[in-house]
């Protein structure tokens, strides 16, 4: 089992300050879709990124094979809708550690 980082690129790069009510809609079942990984443990964290560059998001996620983050992508609702890019880094040697839950 290996962690990776998953990157959303969005497709503007003003695209979290200028979402249309559809864009929103997307992004809104793309946060819910990427809640079923995360209660299953296969992601550790999931944010949007404040970038000035450039709006993306990211996750963290553990998975065997390529093809298990091919999956996650192709059923992805920000991806069905072409929000932007999605592509993985392999990261070799994470540390984690399990934090205290907020007070």
């Amino acid at each position: 089992m290996s962690w990776y980082l998953y990157r959303l690129h969005a497709h503007r790069s003003d695209f979290a300050q200028t979402m249309s009510e559809q864009e929103m809609a997307t992004m809104m079942e793309h946060v819910e879709y990427w809640r079923g990984p995360l209660a299953e443990g296969r992601v550790l964290i999931y944010s949007p990124v404040a970038d000035p560059e450039h709006s993306w998001g990211m996750c963290v996620v553990r998975a065997e094979t390529e093809a298990e983050l091919e999956e996650l992508r192709d059923n992805d609702p920000a991806h069905l809708a072409g929000i932007g890019r999605i592509d993985w880094l392999l990261l070799p040697l994470p540390v984690v550690v399990d934090l205290p839950a907020p007070a």
